[in-house]
């Protein structure tokens, strides 16, 4: 972004008073991450409020980077007198006010695509499609929130012809409010459900948002018929996939959502009379985020192959720029024209990557990777997406994708209801329920949660030896693992007399003084933690060991789920209190009081207390109904159909001939079995999966490697996509046919299964 306006409009466009310099000084761009900032000079740092955060928090960080000027709710205290401070009321207002003035500045098609699912890849295909005619400005990967947005809008340029933006509706006002801002000439509404409907009144007013944000709207481009009796007028345009029917064909697309949002896009282009060759890969499958997974050479891979700009490309070395220094960097571009150079090397140099390297094929890596993390870049067009498939630890066609973007999304979404000064400890234990300890611990950290919780040591050891600093509490420590919480700073759970002792012994045989612990009570679960009636001995023994420092005290609901009958959960709540006031009257310093998990957060706000430890919600599940529509899914598993077969009527199929035909059919085999966690139970017609969005059955024995499905006279080839925990199933409804429980689920699914990790 180019702003190059002065402190002086800065603030008079803000509504903000400036305690510092030169007014006439000149802004050009803003930032609001101080970990992404290369260059300070120019910019602008507002100092946003998160989730886990406050901004002014960083403001001595940015100015270590070069930042001179910021925006923020209250003066902070720097002792450079080289700083100007814009106060304003909330700088998040700020921001937005700025991006509305830079906004009006601009008279070209605004396209903005509201809806809950399919916004980023519409934006992305119309940002192919009309990329043939136009330049184009669009929303950076998923920014869709009144932030995102606000962001989104100061890329505009002189040089934008048409800008593509995407918008969120999360609640009332929002339409009014997204339209002041973005006053877009041409909207596109994609598929709507019930996501958010609990934040309106009923689904007429969430509608009535929509129609709100369109007002001003030329044309407005919509699918679903539940829109027909509200956008009346020639200016709504009703979009029908079978008007498309050859075009879609030439794309090959199978899955209907696909089609529709295919054909949203092609509706948009013929109205801009944009003329593209249509094909198949034309419109690709694109992960909208930075993949990240294990590649060969104890590396890691960052793949960000879908598309190729300098904007795109920036984006990227942002978030490779924010990993922890020294981490060895590779960059991987694809071989082009030393005219196309020049803006791809200043970028290189702007983010000091000194080993980048434009390569052909995977035979042009003649140097180490080993021990690097390693940014693999390039267009559809390029072999680049290739190179990253083949530098893949583990190359299978069956694979779990861990979105950690959802994650962060599930957090703030149980942090919103969370009392301000509530901090959280998130669940990692059981290799962080499935998804991979290592890369979603670090993740957790980075977003800014303030502990992390392990059920035992040698987990917390591996964090520490990756990187991972802060607050690790331990659930289950016995007498061996005293030692590893000693070395590596763990924070040990403390639930018996005996425990204590033995840990106190081996403090002192260390020489250790005031190492914090956790004292497990047991309220009722009759699980681990001492009884109430000890808390007097523990009490005594805390104030004559200086060993040890009582860093908080804890228990757990047993059934915080049950909101008919709450009347346990209030007792085990009584009881905490009480064991809690009595620690608070005999021993000095606080301590931090936790008793709630994921569903005691959200069932019963009196049990937040000081901190809350949030287990499966994280993951995307829970019981409750307020929340459970708006979780993200966390993870899907897919594999892809390995070969075809036809079968006689009388043969027999699989293990045990558990199956015989009763007429001629077709079967397919996948490469999923119960080595990978998908269980025996499941054969013979128990357990389902998806091909190209149909359900298909099992038919005889699930094997260790391999499940067969009955395709009946479905078209399916081999290499089809296969879907076993996602869109179509849910973790929830796979572990229904399970008979289990989804915890169970996703502890079960086995390490040899390649995970592909999705970062914003």
């Amino acid at each position: 972004m180019k702003l190059n306006i002065t402190l002086r409009e800065f603030s008079s466009i803000t509504h903000g008073t400036i305690h510092g310099l030169d007014l006439d000084a000149v802004i050009d761009g803003v930032v609001y991450d101080s970990r992404l900032i290369q260059s300070g000079e120019g910019k602008v740092f507002f100092a946003l409020n998160g989730k886990f955060r406050k901004g002014n928090d960083f403001i001595s960080d940015a100015y270590k980077n070069g930042v001179r000027f910021f925006v923020v709710n209250k003066e902070a205290q720097l002792s450079q007198n080289d700083v100007t401070y814009l106060i304003v009321k909330d700088p998040l207002e700020a921001l937005i006010k700025l991006a509305k003035h830079h906004r009006s500045k601009f008279d070209i098609p605004i396209i903005t695509i509201v809806g809950t699912h399919g916004k980023t890849i519409v934006k992305e295909w119309l940002g192919i499609l009309l990329g043939e005619k136009y330049q184009v400005v669009k929303s950076p990967k998923s920014y869709n929130s009144k932030l995102g947005v606000a962001m989104s809008i100061l890329e505009l340029s002189r040089d934008t012809e048409i800008a593509i933006f995407e918008a969120s509706i999360t609640e009332e006002g929002e339409g009014a409010l997204f339209q002041k801002l973005l006053n877009p000439s041409h909207g596109i509404l994609t598929h709507t459900g019930d996501k958010y409907d609990h934040n309106f009144r009923n689904k007429d007013d969430k509608k009535k948002e929509y129609l709100q944000l369109f007002q001003n709207a030329k044309k407005v481009f919509y699918e679903s018929e539940s829109f027909d009796d509200l956008f009346k007028g020639d200016n709504y345009v009703k979009v029908q996939i079978s008007s498309f029917t050859k075009e879609l064909q030439k794309l090959g697309f199978t899955q209907v959502i696909k089609k529709v949002n295919a054909s949203i896009c092609l509706k948009v282009v013929l109205y801009f009379k944009v003329n593209v060759a249509l094909e198949k890969g034309t419109l690709p499958d694109l992960a909208m985020r930075l993949e990240s997974f294990d590649g060969v050479e104890n590396s890691i891979i960052l793949n960000d192959t879908y598309s190729f700009d300098l904007d795109s490309l920036e984006t990227s070395l942002q978030y490779l720029s924010s990993i922890e220094k020294g981490e060895k960097r590779i960059v991987l571009l694809p071989q082009m024209d030393n005219s196309n150079n020049k803006g791809i090397l200043e970028l290189l140099k702007k983010y000091q990557i000194d080993n980048y390297h434009f390569i052909k094929s995977k035979s042009d890596i003649n140097f180490s990777l080993s021990d690097s993390i390693i940014l693999v870049v390039g267009g559809k067009d390029s072999n680049m997406n290739k190179i990253s498939a083949q530098l893949k630890l583990k190359q299978h066609r069956t694979k779990i994708e861990i979105n950690l973007n959802a994650i962060r999304k599930n957090i703030h979404l149980v942090k919103d209801r969370l009392s301000s000064d509530t901090k959280c400890l998130i669940m990692v234990k059981a290799n962080a329920y499935g998804c991979g300890l290592i890369k979603v611990g670090r993740y957790i950290e980075k977003i800014g949660a303030d502990y992390l919780g392990v059920a035992y040591p040698d987990e917390g050891v591996t964090l520490r030896k990756n990187g991972v600093k802060c607050p690790i509490l331990v659930l289950n420590t016995g007498i061996d693992d005293f030692q590893d919480c000693i070395n590596y700073h763990l924070e040990p759970s403390v639930y018996s007399l005996s425990i204590l002792d033995e840990f106190v012994k081996m403090l002192i045989a260390n020489e250790i003084k005031g190492f914090p612990i956790h004292l497990k009570v047991d309220t009722g679960m009759k699980r681990l933690g001492i009884h109430p009636i000890e808390v007097e001995k523990f009490i005594t023994i805390l104030k004559s060991q200086p060993e040890i420092s009582l860093k908080g005290v804890y228990s757990h609901f047993a059934e915080s789920d049950n909101i008919e009958n709450p009347k346990f959960t209030e007792t085990q709540l009584e009881r905490f209190l009480e064991v809690c006031s009595k620690i608070s009257e005999r021993v000095s310093g606080s301590f931090i009081r936790h008793i709630s998990n994921s569903e005691g957060a959200l069932n019963f706000p009196k049990g937040q207390l000081d901190m809350v430890r949030l287990g499966l919600v994280v993951y995307g599940i829970s019981n409750n109904r307020k929340i459970n529509s708006d979780l993200r899914s966390v993870i899907k598993w897919s594999s892809q159909v390995a070969q075809v077969k036809t079968v006689k009527k009388g043969d027999t199929v699989g293990y045990g001939r558990a199956y015989i035909a009763k007429n001629e059919m077709n079967i397919a085999i996948i490469p999923v079995g119960y080595a990978d966690g998908f269980r025996r139970s499941l054969g013979n017609g128990k357990g389902s999966i998806f091909i190209n969005g149909q359900v298909f059955y099992t038919v005889g024995n699930v094997c260790m490697d391999m499940v067969i499905v009955d395709i009946s006279n479905e078209n399916i080839r081999p290499g089809d996509f296969v879907e076993i925990i996602g869109e179509h199933q849910s973790l929830s409804q796979f572990a229904t046919l399970l008979d289990t429980i989804p915890y169970e689920v996703l502890t079960s699914l086995s390490d040899r299964v390649h995970r592909n990790y999705i970062i914003n």
